[in-house]
């Protein structure tokens, strides 16, 4: 295709971009093609349809490039430098994994267990919180933001996402965010934290969540090219069994959860449930639910650290 006359309606435009992204094999190319004219061209949705507005030429020229940068299959949310999560903008972009919708199912699920732990005598939440793996701070900033007293710690071992973390940080004004660089638990400890500490020194938290990378090694490749050649490897790679990670959360949560906490973790679609729950009993842990998404998969593990005391 040659690109979009410059003398362009909005309309034409959309149609256009429909069938450039469809040309290129994009299977949502509708959907996308919406997104770039309302959140890469700031066209109302209701404007284009009613007013079939002219677009001024600087806009033909933006939306011939957004095209051509997605012809290389670079993932559209890098192009637009943002994406939607739980309500909230999220920057991302190289070196960044993308936010998935399905990703807000364990915010949700969150969210509705911390409403299990105490509220002080003005009904406020006090409750820490660890996200490892925090990527763009997605999940982190969303439970910072829907739990304005909890205190939210955010890890990731990339330099890059981190960035991107701070950024979303500031944009989003979450003040009840810190960002921690360093390897899962091993970025936590009682000198750089404050909090409720264990009796090995250990920082302990009411929840804990993750989004780890479980993308068996050999199947990354196979992904689609704005995955597998634009997000990050090391967001990606879950190892030969794609469990790496997660093994090592279950080994290490019992330790830095409060009696009576949670770990929710994401899961990747057809891991075996039950191989979870046997290395969550061998971890000391409860299986307290898997919850699936709505493509059918199950998708958040969530599990608990017994409470000798019954208080939660």
């Amino acid at each position: 295709m040659k690109g979009l006359p410059q003398t362009a309606t909005a309309l034409e435009a959309l149609k256009y971009a429909i069938d450039f992204l469809a040309g290129i094999g994009i299977k949502e190319a509708k959907e996308e093609a919406r997104a770039i004219l309302k959140d890469g061209l700031g066209i109302d949705t209701l404007i284009l349809y009613r007013d079939n507005p002219p677009l001024p030429s600087a806009d033909v020229r933006k939306l011939n490039g957004i095209l051509e940068r997605r012809k290389k299959r670079e993932p559209l949310q890098y192009i637009l430098g943002f994406v939607w999560f739980y309500g909230l903008e999220i920057k991302v972009g190289a070196g960044a994994l993308i936010p998935r919708p399905e990703t807000e199912i364990l915010v949700r699920e969150a969210l509705a267990l911390a409403k299990k732990f105490r509220t002080d005598k003005n009904g406020k939440t006090r409750i820490n919180v660890l996200d490892l793996c925090t990527g763009s701070g997605a999940i982190a900033l969303a439970l910072a933001k829907n739990l304005p007293d909890a205190e939210v710690t955010a890890v990731d071992i990339s330099e890059d996402a981190l960035g991107w973390a701070e950024k979303n940080r500031e944009l989003n004004g979450a003040q009840n965010v810190r960002l921690l660089k360093g390897d899962l638990f091993g970025a936590v400890s009682s000198d750089q934290m404050n909090g409720s500490i264990g009796d090995r020194g250990q920082v302990r938290f009411g929840l804990i969540t993750a989004n780890p990378p479980y993308i068996k090694d050999r199947l990354i490749g196979s992904l689609e090219p704005e995955v597998s050649c634009w997000e990050p490897r090391v967001a990606l790679s879950g190892g030969e069994s794609g469990l790496f990670f997660t093994e090592e959360i279950l080994r290490g949560a019992p330790g830095h959860l409060e009696p009576g906490g949670y770990l929710l973790l994401e899961m990747a679609g057809g891991t075996d449930a039950a191989l979870l729950s046997g290395l969550c009993t061998q971890a000391g842990l409860l299986v307290e639910n898997i919850v699936k998404d709505l493509a059918g998969w199950e998708r958040v593990f969530i599990a608990r650290k017994p409470d000798p005391a019954g208080v939660y």
